[in-house]
């Protein structure tokens, strides 16, 4: 194959990046959506609530709006941020209500940001502030986009919405998703312990930047569309920030590595900063969120930093996790299925006292099961503490015994097709199965140039032939390099969460046989009574797959990249000595006691349900 062939795909994808990216961040990543309409009915009290703790219930609401738009906050520098508040307001009168009431703050740097997206929260007694990041829609300042000055603004508006903005009791929690619930963590880390926050609803957001969202295995993503329309989604001089971002990492510059500019906006980074605050945190993300990964694994981080354990480790198996971190795990794609009013029993409970229950479990992981749909809670993270190996073979197989003759597959870097596509099935499951938690992949492989490329997608296929795709992960050989202290493995030795250094490129020895472990991202999946599971390598995202402003499939090789990888092909070998295999978390089937409300996520505490599935916590 031609560099010019090679590069095909990639030309395609460069040309499909259309309105669909624009139209995403015009839209805007709304503060908060709701599980669907059968969960929606608002109880007035009593012991059989269905939600968190079983006697909390939303309520209606006591209160009217009002709302000044486009307020003024001078911070330190002199630079001024915009702000819109929202007051509880007299429903008889219309006037502001006496108050005082708790603040809720949000920061936000995208123009079409819906002033009442707080509103359900203003009725129930809760001022909510919508403050506009500094350079961007009608903010003075220059962007800086995770930076350190966009911290301290963080920190200076906790203190002006405590200390200064009118009717506020001083009691502040943090609110919002995605952009919006990252900078949630450099505020709290800025501020410190003894602040005026007291609880945290960070959503669709993760430990990682770097390899969650940006980069696929060091291949810059879908999500690197977000650059080129970050003018249009936030205002100011921010496209003049993307033009400057891709360039950088299209030509192979520092933002394509995890270096200094990477590390100092990984929230994970911060985990023990922010743990040390004790401020409660609720995350809420989604297995198809664009961010699944990274969150459970900040939940891990936060869980080790509270009790002063290895921070980036795994959950100890007789580690008993704090109510303090919870996080949900939806299903949805990015932002998609959060619930306010889930949000607002969290803000009741830690910012107004309420005796709600929602804090008293030992599995603060929600999890909503795909496929199955299910609802059940667990605590340890990774949730299974025994991998599965299962092999890679000619006859393209999966399968729990390794092979006894060594053999070999060809596979070329171009668009899905013939050449360019290996495909492994296991045996049927007749029982069903349960995947849960992180997956990863250990290849034998060797390249004809100075890198290779390979995608993983895991598939469920059932009784009909139906696939069902759960997750994927990327390889790339010249950052194949992992780091042993952030990685995870199982007690046998079989990797669990390899964890990339992305720092370096290290070419691939042309000829060389070498062993890969990568990360395939973590999923909760049910595995149906008669299904199997499927493993597709493929070397190239389909070009019509790049064109949206977010995802995880590596789309565009930076130049570096793409020429070391033209005309390759890479050679997997199977057998004794060089036994390639797909490493799952696999446990029985409907291994966690489920809930009957599949609306409303199940949260009952464990001496409730102890004992009543196989893999459920026990009480101490």
């Amino acid at each position: 194959m031609t560099m010019a062939a090679g590069n095909m795909g990639l030309v395609r994808r460069m040309a499909t990046i259309s309105r669909i990216a624009a139209a995403f961040f015009l839209a805007g990543c709304a503060p908060l959506a709701v599980l669907p309409a059968a969960a929606q009915e608002e109880k007035g009290p009593s012991a059989a609530s269905p939600w968190p703790g079983g006697t909390w219930t939303p309520g209606e609401a006591g209160y009217g709006v009002k709302l000044e738009k486009q307020s003024s906050v001078r911070m330190s520098d002199g630079t001024v941020l915009r702000v819109d508040i929202a007051y509880p307001t007299d429903l008889a009168t219309g006037g502001r209500a006496k108050g005082p009431f708790p603040v809720l703050l949000t920061q936000t740097p995208y123009l079409n940001t819906e002033p009442t997206a707080g509103d359900y929260f203003v009725r129930r007694g809760y001022i909510f502030v919508t403050a506009y990041i500094r350079g961007t829609t009608t903010s003075g300042g220059e962007f800086g986009f995770f930076d350190d000055r966009e911290a301290k603004d963080g920190a200076e508006l906790v203190r002006w919405a405590a200390e200064q903005l009118e009717n506020s009791n001083g009691v502040v929690g943090l609110n919002g998703g995605s952009y919006a619930g990252i900078n949630q963590f450099l505020t709290v880390a800025e501020l410190g312990p003894s602040s005026p926050v007291k609880a945290m609803a960070p959503y669709c957001m993760g430990a990682e930047l770097y390899r969650e969202p940006y980069f696929a295995g060091g291949i810059p993503s879908q999500t690197l569309n977000f650059q080129r329309v970050i003018g249009n989604a936030m205002g100011g001089k921010t496209a003049q920030t993307g033009v400057a971002f891709l360039d950088d990492v299209t030509a192979g510059g520092p933002r394509a590595y995890d270096g200094t500019y990477w590390r100092l906006r990984t929230v994970g980074n911060l985990a023990q900063k922010v743990a040390d605050t004790e401020v409660p945190i609720l995350l809420w993300s989604n297995e198809g969120d664009i961010y699944a990964q990274s969150s459970l694994e900040l939940y891990t981080y936060l869980q080790n930093a509270g009790q002063k354990r290895p921070v980036f480790g795994q959950m100890a198996r007789d580690q008993a996790a704090s109510g303090r971190y919870q996080i949900v795990m939806g299903q949805g794609g990015h932002c998609e299925n959060s619930d306010e009013r889930i949000t607002l029993e969290w803000y009741d409970t830690w910012l107004k006292g309420a005796k709600t229950g929602m804090a008293d479990t030992r599995a603060p992981i929600h999890v909503h099961e795909m496929i199955s749909n299910r609802w059940f809670n667990t605590g340890t993270y990774p949730p299974v503490a025994t991998y599965t190996r299962y092999y890679l073979s000619a006859g393209r197989t999966l399968s729990k015994e390794p092979p006894g003759n060594e053999s070999r597959d060809g596979i070329v870097w171009a668009q899905p097709g013939a050449g360019s596509v290996l495909q492994f099935d296991s045996e049927s499951f007749p029982d069903g199965a349960t995947l849960a938690g992180p997956i990863s992949a250990s290849v034998y492989a060797s390249s004809n140039t100075k890198n290779l490329e390979l995608i993983a997608t895991v598939q469920v296929v059932d009784r009909d032939g139906m696939a069902t795709k759960i997750s994927s992960g990327t390889l790339l050989g010249s950052l194949a390099e992992n780091d042993p202290d952030r990685s995870w493995s199982d007690a046998n030795g079989i990797p669990v969460r390899p964890y990339g250094k992305y720092d370096a490129e290290k070419p691939v020895v042309p000829g060389a046989v070498d062993k890969y472990d990568f990360a395939v991202s973590a999923r909760f999946s049910s595995i149906p009574p008669g299904s199997k599971l499927r493993l597709v390598l493929t070397t190239q995202t389909p070009a019509d797959k790049c064109g949206p402003a977010l995802g995880l499939d590596p789309c565009f090789p930076t130049a570096p990249q793409a020429a070391s990888l033209a005309g390759n092909t890479t050679t997997l070998h199977y057998g004794p000595q060089t036994a390639s295999s797909l490493n799952l978390p696999l446990a029985p089937a409907k291994c966690w006691v489920s809930g009957d409300n599949p609306g409303i996520p199940f949260w009952k505490n464990d001496p409730e349900v102890a004992g009543d599935g196989p893999c459920q916590v026990r009480p101490q």
